[in-house]
């Protein structure tokens, strides 16, 4: 994390991304207008979803119409030669290219927090990820980051996760939102490396449509209403989403979530030690994306604690903490479907990511959460023989 502690703290000189940047980059310290929220949008729509890059500037522009909000939108569309840098303020939107094609590269996105920090301050910061979701620990693919290079690279969450702690401690830990506008990003995985990056995380279990229409509501709404907080943005956005541009979305406080080892660990613990009776994967529901397969946490739980015999005591505390304290919000009912789900599945919210076999469980191994849950343990007494 060197690098990206140089550019997250560096000085302004140090950022190297920018074309003419006397325009965006004239702020000094003691002229930095404070606004009550600031919004950072990541929007890495160099693949198959840019034709929606546009429209969503559009609803962006039209939501903002208060000047104690700031929206900031770094783009990167097909066939662009150059990420853009977008502010949006009432009746303007200030643009200016980047000197990278990269937006799966993490230290632009480090830089680019950087750059926020250093024009900006707020009482509150949100940040949004737009793209596809990708396996496990991947997010907002790039299909062409380099000019002539024509080759998919993804973002990793636990690379960005690191990045975002540190911003969010530049800032007076104010990052009051971190929202994944990516399919399938609503997994124990994601949520637990997001945990020391914002106060709530929101997200969708299963897939997301787009361009999604909740901007224009969410912004009027906010230039309203500036005093809420994460988990009320977070739950207007659910509000003011169409049904048809998602399946559920979840919200989770991250500061339960330090908790889950605490929750899982005995149940883990009490389902291996029991006298295992034969359980079937088949079972259990699964759903699958890009290539990973994955349950919803509660079902799969449920199923594992009762096959094994395990204390169900256990389970039921476990239980009572994911839907009580964790997830601090579901909205479900969303007619968005995929192909492995059925409008009466009865999903908690987050998902849980299935290793077929110890080659797939190591390609994820450093992901924060298996190192403290014992999940691999778990998988090793059953699913793998």
């Amino acid at each position: 994390m060197k690098r990206r502690k140089l550019l997250l703290y560096g000085a302004l000189g140090s950022a190297s991304f920018l074309i003419n940047n006397h325009s965006l980059l004239s702020a000094n310290m003691s002229s930095k207008k404070n606004y009550e929220w600031i919004i950072i949008y990541w929007m890495p729509y160099d693949n198959d979803l840019s034709r929606f890059g546009k429209p969503i500037m559009k609803m962006l522009a039209k939501g903002v119409q208060t000047d104690n909000i700031l929206v900031v939108v770094q783009s990167d569309f097909l066939a662009a030669k150059q990420l853009t840098r977008n502010i949006i303020t009432p009746g303007t939107i200030t643009s200016e290219n980047l000197n990278t094609s990269n937006s799966a590269n993490e230290e632009v996105f480090a830089e680019y927090l950087n750059w926020a920090k250093s024009q900006f301050q707020a009482k509150k910061w949100g940040i949004i990820f737009l793209g596809h979701g990708g396996v496990v620990d991947e997010i907002s693919p790039d299909n062409h980051p380099e000019p002539g290079v024509s080759e998919t690279r993804w973002m990793k969450i636990k690379n960005l996760s690191e990045i975002i702690v540190e911003f969010n401690k530049a800032v007076d830990r104010r990052v009051e939102l971190v929202f994944f506008q990516n399919c399938n990003k609503g997994t124990i995985e994601t949520h637990y490396t997001f945990r020391d990056t914002a106060k709530y995380t929101l997200s969708s279990q299963l897939l997301l449509g787009a361009p999604n229409y909740y901007y224009e509501s969410l912004f009027n709404y906010l230039g309203r209403h500036p005093d809420i907080g994460g988990a009320q943005m977070a739950e207007k956005i659910m509000e003011f989403e169409r049904e048809d541009m998602f399946h559920s979305y979840t919200i989770t406080s991250n500061q339960a979530i330090h908790n889950l080892p605490a929750k899982l660990n005995p149940l883990i613990d009490s389902i291996i030690s029991s006298d295992w009776q034969d359980i079937k994967m088949n079972q259990i529901k699964t759903y699958s994306y890009f290539g990973n397969s994955y349950a919803d946490i509660i079902q799969f739980f449920d199923k594992v604690s009762q096959a094994s015999g395990a204390d169900r005591q256990k389970y039921q505390i476990f239980s009572d903490y994911l839907k009580k304290s964790l997830i601090h919000r579901v909205r479900q009912k969303g007619t968005l479907l995929g192909r492995d789900i059925k409008p009466d599945d009865n999903f908690c919210g987050l998902g849980i990511f299935l290793p077929k076999n110890k080659q797939e469980f190591e390609k994820y191994r450093d992901l924060p959460i298996y190192s403290e849950v014992k999940l691999r343990e778990l998988f090793e007494s059953f699913m793998w023989k």
